[in-house]
């Protein structure tokens, strides 16, 4: 085909050279991306039909063909079908991951047409997963959408053998110990988040993961950069070891002053729910007496001064338990599948163990 050369026969596996060579070609020249396409899909790593190479095309220039091969054979698990999982599932298919599974037993109910925009007033009273699935394959029908009407809590261990990653959203403290101790076990990533009204947190337990930084270092005498790559590996510890930290006096009172005393209140919610099986309930004063009272016993346990966490906040963060707003589901979801999606491709630093977000602030 005139315009295009041919391919040199010694490309090594041929990630650089399919980048260079496809950059020299507009994507609205059909013709001659097909026949570059035509010409490297022989490489096992590749195999990008004309339509994908078109659709990702933005993607692969941005983190490159074996970054974008790796979520394209990635399978994840997501629970729960609310607002945030809803943005979740949605950024995910669209960039292109081979699998989701999304499992939910619950039904959709009126209140659930607010934040979530899988679903209808036609669907009240249907499962939610199952009439979620229907709408997130129209977002990318290349994409393999499996729906679960069954209780997370009741699946085997076994269960959530054959996923990459597993992201819980709005799960008790109980299931996600659970779940996380599980994909330790089988050496799967996990993600566990929820909104809380303005708040949300993501929690993630990598394990051991590595993955490439690019740095831009300055040339000497020149007004120029060049990108240097870096492989770091980070070692997470699990929910469980983050819930039973006990002392937090190794770090000094202006690091203290700095953290968010979201982080605080967030764990208190999780005491409660521990403790009492649910969400505290701000009408009934027994269970604003109760979350008060557990505030004073944990942060004095773990020598944290409860003036950190105020009544005034605590109750407020309470009162939004049972609330989604779409702007905060937008953001944390946003947040939660860039993260994951960069954990699958191994570029870029992903969260740190625990992440919270305040909306207010």
């Amino acid at each position: 085909m005139p315009g295009l050369k041919k391919p040199s026969k010694e490309i090594g596996n041929g990630r650089r050279e399919i980048l260079d060579h496809i950059d020299k070609v507009r994507i609205d020249n059909k013709g001659r991306l097909e026949a570059v396409l035509g010409q490297y899909n022989n490489i096992d790593t590749l195999k990008f039909s004309l339509d994908e190479a078109a659709l990702y095309d933005r993607q692969i220039r941005l983190w490159g063909l074996e970054a974008q091969q790796r979520m394209r054979i990635s399978s994840i698990l997501i629970s729960g079908m609310r607002g945030l999982s809803n943005e979740i599932c949605k950024n995910l298919v669209l960039a292109g991951i081979g699998s989701i599974t999304i499992i939910d037993h619950n039904v959709v109910t009126e209140e659930d047409l607010g934040a979530q925009f899988f679903v209808t007033e036609a669907d009240i009273g249907k499962n939610k997963a199952i009439v979620s699935a229907d709408r997130i394959r129209q977002l990318n029908p290349r994409v393999v959408v499996t729906a679960d009407n069954n209780d997370i809590r009741t699946k085997s261990d076994d269960f959530f053998k054959p996923f990459d990653l597993v992201c819980l959203t709005d799960c008790d403290p109980y299931t996600m110990i659970r779940i996380n101790e599980i994909c330790r076990v089988f050496d799967k990533k996990f993600y566990a988040a929820c909104t809380y009204g303005f708040y949300g947190y993501i929690f993630c337990d990598l394990k051991q993961h590595e993955y490439i930084v690019e740095r831009k270092v300055a040339i000497p005498h020149k007004d120029e950069h060049e990108i240097t790559k870096l492989k770091k590996n980070d070692e997470y510890v699990s929910f469980q070891c983050a819930l039973s930290k006990a002392d937090w006096t190794e770090i000094s009172d202006r690091k203290l002053k700095k953290i968010s005393p979201l982080l605080w209140a967030i764990q208190i919610l999780w005491k409660f729910q521990q403790e009492m099986g649910r969400l505290p309930v701000i009408n009934d004063n027994s269970d604003v007496e109760k979350l008060l009272s557990l505030r004073n016993s944990y942060l004095q346990t773990i020598h944290i001064n409860n003036l950190l966490v105020t009544d005034e906040f605590l109750i407020t963060l309470a009162s939004f338990t049972f609330a989604e707003l779409s702007p905060i589901c937008a953001i944390l979801g946003g947040v939660l599948a860039q993260d994951i999606l960069n954990v699958l491709s191994k570029k870029g630093a992903p969260i740190n163990n625990l992440f919270v977000f305040d909306g207010i602030q």
